[in-house]
């Protein structure tokens, strides 16, 4: 299998979107119906979703919206600067707002009491916090938001690399979230390969970045 750096993806990303004419909430949209696909919606009606302001968390946002419209239980958290948001973020947590779906703002112990009971409760963690893109040590709220999700979920589902993990390395930056399951998207990352630790089953997901895009950034290495 085709491995590849955290900044071969983003340049096949930005490749896409820039060159080929992709709009990136078209690849957003994309990978939230595929996270929406590995989900046993059978048997799992209550899910904990915590998303950081970066797309990563707009792919968290999006996921949020698709499992409200069939109804299920949604205890939604964000971490972060709101005001620090993408673009496609916003979009997404404006969709979310203007169908009145309530979320979290972890600012604080409240924010984290919050957390641990939904975690607790829920049938599914879906860790969107931190991408690929993380380079430094996870502090903070954001680490004590990482302890909770480990500690008091019953399953765990990443979206693109469980969060505070190094994807070139696969070393945890501080604390990384322990999934199940990783769904990631277009190729497999350096960092996710032999780590079951922390990736658990990892799926890897169309989202419609076309070949000419990987042929071009892999031509430059």
């Amino acid at each position: 299998m085709l491995t590849i750096s955290c900044s071969q993806m983003k340049a096949m990303d930005s490749y896409a979107i820039n060159n080929i004419g992709i709009p990136s909430i078209v690849l957003m949209e994309n990978a939230a119906l595929k996270v929406l696909k590995n989900i046993d919606l059978k048997n799992k009606d209550y899910f904990t979703i915590v998303c950081g302001v970066g797309n990563n968390g707009g792919d968290g946002l999006a996921l949020a919206r698709h499992l409200a419209l069939i109804n299920k239980k949604i205890d939604l958290f964000i971490i972060g600067n709101l005001d620090k948001g993408t673009k496609d973020f916003n979009i997404n947590l404006n969709i979310l707002k203007n169908m009145d779906t309530n979320f979290t703002h972890i600012k604080n112990d409240g924010g984290l009491e919050k957390l641990k009971e939904a975690a607790k409760n829920g049938d599914l963690t879906i860790d969107s916090i931190f991408g690929i893109g993380l380079t430094r040590e996870v502090q903070g709220l954001f680490y004590k938001t990482i302890e909770i999700i480990n500690y008091y979920s019953k399953e765990i589902l990443s979206i693109d690399i469980p969060s505070g993990l190094d994807g070139d390395t696969g070393v945890p930056l501080g604390i990384s979230v322990k999934a199940n399951k990783t769904i990631t998207f277009h190729l497999m990352k350096k960092g996710l390969t032999d780590n079951i630790y922390y990736t658990g089953d990892v799926v890897v997901e169309d989202i419609g970045i076309p070949n000419k895009a990987t042929e071009a950034i892999l031509k430059m290495d």
